[in-house]
């Protein structure tokens, strides 16, 4: 039954050369070059190559590069040992049952495993337990035939690598051989199939491919066909059921730890960009543990980053405010004004970098910025308003020090505005009586407290205070007494209320 996935993939085929130099020499440059010669142009596979293969080398290539097609090419013994190099570029063998071990763990990607040596049909055998087609040779094999092959094999190869596709590479790859004038040695390759439950579960992994949600009625469709052919198989209902079943919930898993390693992306980039170190150390383990590849990662990279939204001004205004609220002020500033640089009406950023000065003391900054927030007027956000940068330059204005009678007249006439555009904001009016207070204007101070203990949005302790400090000054001793008793029954309310001098303002 052939399985042609709905989208399709590149498919990687891992060609691994030994030629020791102890060994009789092979022309195993040429079966390369004519393997990449009948690839060039097919966008549907890509080719890599490692030469002077040693063991380690086998498992890190397979284990990193995760191909579906494992082409081997060198030496082989009679015994079924084939042959790779050692640190002095001498022969090392490799019994068959070590190299089939390391194919057990990687049972999800290899598909077919080409093993084109003399005598490899031990380690194709041994190899097949593990992969559904392997293909290997009887006796020894001439480099020409060996060649020619190859040639043969991949002309036909399909990207679908079914089954059916595969043996029929294999039949061409043997014609190949014959059309080359061997009318012998066509015989000495040999495919071998894997078990059923191997070939079984390669066949629903080639169905699955495409699939990225495995859900609704086309993947019942799709689950109904797989289990028919389970049973021709001759596998049971249970191990039919339970092999689909794993690779369902494999796939239900992958697709949850790729959101989950998005997210996580996507919400560090909110507060940083590029990624810091301990960031990317940070993705890293999340990485492991979700069981993600190299490969899954770069894929989910390159499309967040390459998003034109993430050097946006809104998206560097966001990360400005995570940096804020990490209380991280310089960071803070400074994509503050990547967000200027990308928009210069951005007055927002402007609000949101004219507070961070403020936290840092640096009160100069802090009044430039709030003055082109309220000049361009554009572009505000959920957190900043016309209303809230009034509100926060009278802050810088007022904590000036000394605090002179001009500055206090500004920070005044910007806490009245405050109060013109939004009415309820308790907080204007409490700091508009420290100004009138500081100005000795103590009536008006009085009027400000008392409007804003009408609002639950003020300290009323301070408020209070406030009143008792003005009369204090007018020499109103019934006044005094009045709002002396108002503290002490607002203290019994709530005895952590301290309504002793705590500081000029609420920043």
């Amino acid at each position: 039954m052939e399985n042609k996935p709905i989208e399709k993939q590149t498919l990687r085929i891992l060609f691994l050369a030994s030629d020791p130099s102890n060994a009789s020499r092979l022309h195993l440059g040429r079966e390369l070059q004519s393997v990449r010669d009948k690839l060039e142009g097919n966008d549907s596979f890509e080719i890599k190559d490692h030469q002077a293969t040693k063991p380690n080398d086998v498992m890190n290539e397979i284990m990193n590069y995760k191909p579906h097609v494992v082409h081997f090419s060198g030496h082989g013994y009679d015994t079924g040992e084939l042959c790779f190099e050692d640190e002095k570029g001498e022969a090392k063998a490799i019994p068959p049952e070590a190299l089939a071990s390391l194919f057990r763990l990687a049972t999800d990607h290899v598909k077919c495993v080409i093993v084109n040596t003399c005598y490899s049909k031990k380690q194709a055998s041994a190899i097949a337990e593990y992969v559904p087609v392997v293909i290997g040779t009887k006796k020894e094999m001439t480099d020409e035939a060996a060649i020619n092959f190859s040639m043969g094999f991949y002309t036909s190869l399909e990207p679908d690598l079914s089954q059916n596709s595969l043996n029929k590479a294999f039949n061409l790859g043997c014609i190949a051989i014959q059309f080359d004038g061997n009318l012998e040695e066509h015989l000495t390759p040999v495919l071998l199939f894997g078990s059923p439950e191997v070939r079984f579960s390669s066949e629903v992994d080639t169905a699955f491919s495409s699939i990225n949600n495995p859900k609704g009625y086309a993947v019942k469709t799709l689950i109904k066909g797989l289990s028919l052919s389970g049973k021709k198989m001759g596998l049971s209902d249970h191990l039919v059921k339970q092999i689909i079943d794993d690779k369902v919930w494999k796939l239900e898993y992958y697709n949850d730890s790729i959101l989950e390693y998005e997210n996580n992306l996507k919400e560090i980039l909110r507060d940083e960009f590029p990624l810091s170190e301990p960031s990317k150390l940070a993705l890293s383990h999340l990485q492991d543990g979700l069981n993600l590849s190299n490969e899954d990662v770069k894929t989910i990279q390159d499309k967040i980053l390459s998003d034109p939204k993430i050097d946006s001004a809104y998206s560097w205004f966001d990360r400005g405010s995570g940096q804020a609220q990490l209380n991280n002020l310089e960071k803070a500033i400074e994509y503050y004004g990547k967000a200027i640089e990308k928009n210069i009406e951005y007055s927002g950023a402007y609000a949101g970098r004219g507070v961070c000065y403020n936290k840092l003391n640096e009160l100069e900054s802090a009044i430039a910025d709030y003055d082109n927030a309220i000049k361009y007027n554009k572009n505000w956000e959920l957190s900043y308003n016309l209303s809230s940068t009034y509100f926060d330059r009278g802050f810088a204005y007022f904590d000036i020090t000394p605090k002179i009678e001009e500055n206090l007249i500004k920070a005044k006439k910007d806490w009245s505005k405050s109060i013109e555009l939004n009415p309820n904001e308790g907080n204007a009016y409490y700091n508009r009586g420290l100004a009138y207070q500081h100005l000795r204007e103590f009536n008006d101070a009085i009027d400000d407290f008392k409007k804003s203990l009408e609002f639950e949005t003020t300290n009323k302790s301070k408020s209070i205070t406030g009143i008792i400090k003005c009369y204090s000054e007018l020499g109103r001793p019934k006044e005094i007494e009045y709002w002396s008793n108002e503290a002490l029954k607002l203290l019994d309310k709530n005895p952590d209320a301290i309504y002793d001098d705590q500081g000029d303002n609420n920043f």
